[in-house]
């Protein structure tokens, strides 16, 4: 079954797409230009229309190559057309151009969405630098989500309690976070930990941080893992949840598979 990583990304929008920019040492009439281009193929990239949003970005990038938010909007943009390469060379770009140039906020969000793309397409190690960075930066406000991404990456590469150690420091700082606490049910349950994986998974579902997939995706679990304990009442009431939350998701098609075997 294909899954999509519980990672900690792809989350900027609404964020970071209000114009910052310092005219000091530009051409005043190039900077706006290109940041007006900027922000029109953000707010592209929020109501999905992705190929109008590369368009934007890229007439922007002509005007202004050195702005490193343009670089991490376009690899946010190929990465939702699906072209893993090229996302990972603009959000590349992205970090080093505001590491030159001290813009931190952009720095932390492009190395996060590194992280979760190079673990996306099975490069753990390569993730791995990128979220180790951030989760020991003091500066990064919200350091459960590269903790987080660490775990996956770690557990991907079947480094396990250095995983577990992961996701327990992530739900250290943010006790309800969602993907944290699926993940590190999914961490209990390959360990044969059900007790532990039910109770995990159960709090990600009440954490309210997780959307219709995730929440498929916990249910479905929990309905694996009752149906291993013969609990048929319970295994059918989180299989029915999975479906009702993403019934488009894989998760609600193999949910409704058992509930077909459990009639």
């Amino acid at each position: 079954m294909r899954r999509l990583a519980w990672l900690s990304a792809w989350v900027l929008l609404g964020t970071t797409g209000c114009a910052h920019y310092d005219v000091s040492d530009k051409d005043d009439a190039v900077v706006p230009e290109s940041v007006a281009k900027r922000e029109l193929g953000i707010d592209y990239l929020s109501s999905f229309r992705t190929a109008m949003a590369i368009r934007e970005l890229n007439a922007s990038l002509e005007l202004d190559p050195s702005d490193p938010r343009t670089h991490l909007w376009l690899g946010e943009a190929y990465r939702r057309k699906g072209q893993t390469a090229r996302a990972e060379g603009f959000l590349r770009d992205a970090v080093e151009l505001s590491v030159a140039q001290k813009e931190t906020a952009t720095e932390h969000d492009a190395r996060l969405n590194l992280s979760a793309l190079l673990s996306q397409v099975g490069r753990y190690e390569d993730a791995i630098e990128h979220c180790e960075v951030l989760s020991r930066d003091a500066t990064f406000a919200s350091p459960w989500r590269p903790l987080n991404n660490c775990g996956w990456a770690l557990m991907k590469l079947g480094r396990l309690e250095e995983a577990r150690t992961h996701f327990v420091e992530a739900l250290e700082f943010f006790p309800r976070y969602g993907p944290a606490l699926l993940n590190l049910g999914i961490l209990e349950s390959g360990q044969g930990h059900r007790l532990a994986a039910i109770r995990a998974f159960e709090q990600a579902i009440e954490s309210g941080r997780l959307g219709g997939g995730g929440l498929a995706e916990a249910n479905y679990r929990l309905g694996e893992i009752f149906v291993a304990l013969g609990r048929r009442d319970r295994a059918i009431r989180h299989f029915r949840a999975a479906v009702e939350e993403a019934p488009e998701a894989d998760w609600a098609s193999q949910s409704q598979a058992y509930l077909d075997l459990l009639r």
